[in-house]
């Protein structure tokens, strides 16, 4: 059975009891996120459907981000059948420009082995799944289950490390998911939902306890908050060594015909980001240089997880109505429709400057 929507819950929380050192704080919490909370698509009908769809798309994605993803999405494929039913290829049209297409395939395995099973109520169950690791499933079983799961997102990370000062070492980690457990077990005893209070967590880690500036007058946590009290926010979590950007370089060949359609392969499964997306060939097609004309380059540049890719597009124009012809299901005049990255967006909107 799903929870009622999170303003429900919220009125239905008891006041804390004094249970220190997390009790008060909790209440607090609860407090501060029935004014503070940020209306969310996901949020208002938290079906484990919606929610599990929501976690996987928050993957290395800012909120922002994904609110029109997701509404678009959901209204494509609003249960997990409608989903298991679709194409690969659809799905991830539909997820196109998101990044991280992993992400999409997986989620489309996982909505086929959930349509023929149904929707695990374990941890364990969860963390079986394509693409579901410890947080994914405690964000589903607590936020649609009310179950009391922890979780650790980097938002809470975060809160958690600036409010006991947790160096990062080898333990860093675990130090954190044992502060998160201890959460959620002294929410139950407090009589609050481990749905409100997680999301409470994350939240107050997006809103207030940021990377930069954070706003320690708007925290509930402040008044036993190490870092704060010491003068140190800016100094936790302690930045990892040895993880900094890495910058790639990468060519991509555009063949445009005069008409402004250009030439985008099906997909290759050998592509290192871009597995199952339409994007622009890597190497230049020998047998078409008698065909086309040299118009410039253009370059661009996008990031992957720590990576800094700069593209650089050869552009060409494809004078001949033969070749044309023959390859004609592979030109495309825009991107509707099709599976494509994030790069493959930029360089195409680039070609304007040739056209």
């Amino acid at each position: 059975m799903n929870p009622p929507p999170i303003r429900e819950r919220l009125s239905r929380s008891t006041p804390y009891a004094a249970e220190p050192p997390f009790s008060d704080l909790l209440a607090a919490l609860n407090g501060w996120f029935a004014s503070a909370a940020r209306i969310l698509p996901w949020r208002s009908d938290p079906t484990p459907y919606r929610v599990w769809i929501s976690e996987i798309m928050l993957q290395q994605t800012v909120v922002a981000t994904v609110i029109p993803y997701f509404r678009r999405f959901v209204a494509r494929f609003p249960d997990v059948k409608s989903l298991a039913d679709a194409s690969v290829d659809e799905v991830l049209t539909f997820w196109s420009g998101l990044g991280y297409y992993s992400r999409a395939r997986n989620l489309h395995k996982t909505a086929r082995i959930l349509a023929d099973n149904g929707f695990p109520e374990t941890r364990a169950g969860w963390e079986a799944l394509p693409g579901v690791g410890p947080y994914t499933a405690g964000a589903v079983l607590s936020i649609a289950f009310d179950r009391p799961e922890a979780i650790l997102d980097g938002n809470i990370e975060r809160v958690w490390a600036r409010f006991r000062c947790v160096p990062r070492g080898d333990r860093f980690k675990e130090h954190l998911w044992r502060l998160s457990r201890y959460a959620v077990e002294t929410t139950l005893r407090c009589g609050l939902s481990p749905s409100v209070i997680n999301q409470a967590l994350m939240e107050l880690g997006a809103l207030v306890c940021r990377p930069s500036k954070p706003e320690c007058h708007s925290c509930p946590f402040s008044p036993r908050c190490r870092a704060c009290a010491s003068g140190k926010q800016d100094d936790y979590p302690q930045r990892r060594t040895g993880n900094g950007v890495e910058t790639i370089e990468e060519t991509v060949y555009v063949y445009m015909l005069v008409d402004g359609r250009v030439y985008l392969p099906p997909p290759s499964e050998s592509q290192r980001w871009r597995k199952g997306m339409r994007d622009f060939p890597t190497e230049e097609i020998p047998g078409w240089r008698p065909f086309v004309r040299y118009l410039g380059r253009s370059v661009t540049t996008h990031s992957v997880t720590r990576y800094k890719v700069i593209r650089t597009a050869e552009v060409y124009m494809m004078e001949s109505p033969a070749v044309a012809l023959r390859f004609a299901d592979s030109f495309f005049g825009d991107l509707t429709g099709i599976p494509y990255s994030a790069a493959c967006l930029k360089t195409f909107k680039n070609l304007f400057n040739f056209r």
